[in-house]
C-alpha cells in the first residue's frame, strides 16, 4: 500500500543544456548556483549588508498564539498579514494585533481551509480548500467568492496581482497529465503539462507550498520545488520559461519524492540534494534560499550582470531570545519589494518576531 507524507515546512523544459534561449520576447536564462555550495558564503552582518533593519515583535494575546512555522507572511503598505495555524491574523507595523481576517467554519462567508493569502484591491483574497477563492476585507468581513476550475485536481491555488491565478497540481500519483492551470474566475487560459510519469514507492513526500508566484517589474512569474524552471506568465496568458536554477550535482531529481527509504529520513539529506526556495524580487534582484545539508544559504542573481552571489548574515545586537547561530534567511518580500522578510521563533516561548531588511 502506497503511503504519502505532507511535510509542513523539472518540465523541466527551459533552457535544457544552453546558457540562453529565445523564449518569445524573453530570453530564457540558466541561473547556476552550483558552485556556492562548494564555497563559504561572504559573511556581513546584517545591519552592515542592509540599509534598514527593523525587528517586529508580534503582540500576544489570549485570542493570538502563534505556532512556530509561518507559511507566509505579507507587507503591504502599513499592513502586516500573518499566517499560522490556519488562521488569517492582520497586525500594525509595530506588531500590535488588529484582528483575524475571515472565520473558519461551513458557512457560505466563512473557510474550511486557508491558504496563501494574497492582497487583491478589494482585500484579502485566500485560497480555500483549493476549491473557492474568498475575498475579505480589511475589517474582516467576507465579501465576495468565486470557484476555482473543477474536476482539475487542483492542490493549491496562488493568486496574482491582477486577477488570474495559478491551480497546481501536486503529481502525488505519479501518473498526472497537468502540473498546473493559468486561470481567471472558472475559465483556464493555460496549463502546464507533466512530461513523465513515475512510479511511485511505499513513500511520496508532499510539502505545503511546493508552488510559489512572485512579481517584479517586469511581470509575474511561478516555480515550483520539484522543477527546475522559473515560468513567466505573460500579459498574453501564456507561461513561458524565463530561468532555469541549476544545482549542479547538488540537483533533486523530479522523480525523487517517490523514492525516499526510511520515512525518518529528510528527503533533500537523503539525497544528498539542496532544497531550493525563491524568496522574489527586491530591489531588481532575484532572492532564492537554499538548505544544503543543514546549512542555509541566501542566494542573489542579478538578472543584467548575470551574477551570482550567496552571503550569511548575522544579526546584529538585539535583546531577543533567537536561537544561538542563527542567520537572517529571508522567506518572502513586501509587496512592493522594498523588504526582505524573514522571522524567528523565540526560545522563550514568546510570539515570533519579524525581521525587515531593506536594502
Amino acid at each position: 500500500m502506497n503511503k504519502w507524507i505532507l511535510l509542513l515546512c523539472g518540465v523541466l523544459a527551459g533552457c535544457q543544456h544552453s546558457h540562453k534561449q529565445k523564449t518569445g520576447d524573453a530570453v530564457c536564462q540558466t541561473i547556476n548556483i552550483a558552485p556556492v555550495f562548494d564555497r563559504e558564503p561572504t559573511e556581513i552582518k546584517l545591519d552592515e549588508w542592509a540599509e534598514n533593519v527593523r525587528f517586529i515583535p508580534l503582540e500576544t494575546t489570549d485570542s493570538v498564539l502563534l505556532t512556530g512555522y509561518i507559511p507566509q507572511i505579507v507587507y503591504h503598505q502599513d499592513k502586516l498579514v500573518v499566517f499560522n495555524n490556519d488562521k488569517i491574523y492582520l497586525f500594525n507595523p509595530e506588531g500590535k494585533f488588529i484582528r483575524i481576517i475571515g472565520t473558519k467554519g461551513e458557512g457560505p462567508e466563512e473557510y474550511l481551509s486557508a491558504g496563501n493569502p494574497k492582497i487583491t484591491p478589494e482585500g484579502i483574497r485566500i485560497d480555500d480548500s483549493s476549491k473557492w477563492l474568498k475575498t475579505y476585507g480589511w475589517d474582516g468581513k467576507w465579501k465576495q467568492t468565486t470557484t476555482v476550475p473543477s474536476h482539475k485536481n487542483i492542490r493549491e491555488v496562488l493568486s496574482l496581482p491582477d486577477g488570474r491565478n495559478i491551480g497546481y497540481v501536486q503529481n502525488i500519483s505519479g501518473k498526472e497529465p497537468i502540473r498546473m492551470y493559468l486561470f481567471r474566475d472558472s475559465a483556464v487560459l493555460d496549463s502546464i503539462a507533466y512530461t513523465r510519469n513515475f512510479e511511485p514507492g511505499e513513500i511520496t513526500i508532499v510539502f505545503y507550498n511546493e508552488c510559489k508566484v512572485f512579481s517584479t517589474p517586469t511581470g509575474n512569474y511561478v516555480k515550483e520545488m520539484f522543477n527546475d524552471t522559473i515560468f513567466l506568465i505573460t500579459n498574453e496568458n501564456t507561461l513561458i520559461p524565463r530561468w532555469v536554477v541549476d544545482a549542479g550535482k547538488y540537483k533533486l531529481e523530479e522523480g525523487g519524492r517517490y523514492r525516499l527509504q526510511d520515512p525518518r529520513n529528510n528527503l533533500f539529506k537523503e539525497k544528498n540534494a539542496a532544497q531550493i526556495n525563491v524568496v522574489g524580487n527586491s530591489k531588481d534582484k532575484l532572492y532564492l534560499t537554499a538548505n544544503l545539508n543543514g546549512n542555509s544559504y541566501l542566494i542573489s542573481y542579478d538578472d543584467k550582470e548575470g551574477k551570482v552571489e550567496s552571503v550569511k548574515l548575522p544579526y546584529p545586537g538585539h535583546d531577543f531570545d533567537f536561537k544561538e547561530g542563527n542567520t537572517f534567511v529571508p522567506r518572502f518580500t513586501s509587496e512592493d519589494g522594498r523588504y526582505l522578510i524573514g522571522y524567528e521563533v523565540q526560545e522563550n516561548d514568546e510570539n515570533p518576531v519579524i525581521i525587515l531588511a531593506e536594502r
